[in-house]
Parts: structure tokens; sequence; C-alpha cells
């Protein structure tokens, strides 16, 4: 189908989840829909509901309408692993995140 608007919506969901860092499984958990279908939709094989459109935006911390913009969100391995860790260290509190900077410093041989 030329233009098909499950394909486009199932494209810019892959591009913003990869820019994320994001794995199919780890965005279905994020957003209660099966890894299955998550990757059925897509490639543009399945339709989506505005309750899963609805869950899968917030599950990417994007707006629903960047999910129907047209805007391609573009991503290097550098980027990816940076979103992905900033995606994951979110609701991380304060003493947290002393940890998780002292530990990166001790791997990182870093002072």
């Amino acid at each position: 189908m030329e233009n098909d608007i499950r394909a486009e919506v199932g494209l810019r969901i892959r591009q913003l989840r990869k820019n994320k860092g994001l794995s199919i499984e780890e965005l279905a958990h994020l957003a209660g829909v099966h890894p299955n279908y998550l990757s059925e939709a897509e490639c543009g094989k399945k339709n989506f509901s505005l309750a899963t459109i609805e869950k899968i935006a917030k599950a990417l911390d994007a707006a629903v309408a960047e999910l129907f913009s047209g805007r391609t969100a573009s991503y290097s391995p550098k980027i990816m692993g940076t979103n992905k860790l900033s995606y994951l260290l979110r609701d991380a509190g304060p003493k947290e995140m002393d940890f998780i900077i002292k530990t990166a410093k001790f791997i990182l041989k870093r002072k």
C-alpha cells in the first residue's frame, strides 16, 4: 500500500525507539503491549488503537503528535547509548545517582 499511515507511524515509532536505545521488548514492556504486536505494528502490519498510541508515546517520552508529525529521528551508536542511559536513570534519586556516578568513574578509572 502506498503511503500507508500504519507503515509511516510504525516507522516513526521504530526510529524513536532506536533513538532511545530501547529494544522492542523493552518498549513493549514499558508500554504494556506484547512484543510481537509492537514488532508487527512497527512494520505496518497492525492497526494501532488511540489508547495504544498514547501508551507507546508515553513509554517513548514523546508527544502523541510526534508519532504523526513526519519528523524522523536519527541516531548513532554513541547517541543511542547516551539516550538509553539517560532514559534508564530518569527516576533515580540523589543517592542512587551519586552511587552510579562513583561506580562509573571507578569502572572508567577516572577521578
